[in-house]
């Protein structure tokens, strides 16, 4: 019986059923019943689902993605909430704006997340138009507003409040990753991989400065 078109990864029994988590994101339910296999429920999530399990009542499931996310699946009718999110990759810098109460932080993978910490949850992810790598962040004081900078060279600004989408960007910023930001109302400084420290117009995103170090060896 076909399952997946991206390999079976995970799963478990729960008396006549067979649950099945799959590298295409689908988590599938299988009747055993009578000595026969036939799908009668099967959802979709985020990412690959890497892990599965039953709960002891049989009557929910406890699922997780490649993407760090865990899922509440009932197991009579497949219907899903999100139980909880995290970074599945390394996380490169974290930042603060004027509320105590959330943080910003961008991991390997690309991911921006906003942080409550009222309830330790992501209230917002956010990714750069390609897949690429994040390094650093800052939540600018005066509009909230996250500068980022990524392994590619690029400078991202989004805004996290109200489109919840990316503004703009500059292209090459630096050669090489850009690995330290900061920003006021009118400025903003970067520092990269290729040594060098940049200031720039914030309203006019132009290259107003540059101080140039040594690079580090390879």
């Amino acid at each position: 019986m076909p399952l997946s078109s991206n390999g079976v990864i995970c799963g478990c029994l729960g008396g006549d059923f067979l649950f099945v988590g799959a590298g295409d994101g689908k988590i599938k339910k299988i009747s055993l019943a009578n000595g026969g296999w036939s799908l009668t429920h099967e959802a979709m999530l985020d990412s690959k689902v890497v892990s599965v399990n039953l709960s002891n009542s049989g009557q929910e499931l406890i699922v997780g993605t490649l993407a760090g996310k865990m899922y509440r699946i009932l197991v009579n009718d497949f219907s899903f909430l999100l139980h909880s999110d995290s970074h599945s990759a390394c996380i490169n810098d974290i930042s603060f704006g004027t509320d105590s109460d959330k943080f910003v932080a961008i991991d390997e993978s690309g991911a921006l997340k906003v942080w409550d910490l009222s309830d330790y949850k992501p209230l917002l992810t956010l990714f750069a138009p390609k897949p690429v790598g994040g390094v650093c962040c800052f939540v600018s004081k005066d509009d909230g507003t996250v500068m980022s900078g990524w392994r590619d060279g690029f400078l991202r600004c989004f805004d996290i409040t109200s489109h919840k989408t990316m503004l703009w960007e500059v292209a090459n910023a630096h050669r090489g990753a850009i690995t330290k930001i900061y920003a006021d109302a009118n400025y903003i400084l970067t520092g990269g991989q290729d040594g060098a420290v940049r200031v720039w117009s914030r309203a006019a995103r132009k290259l107003l400065i540059q101080f140039n170090g040594k690079p580090p060896e390879p």
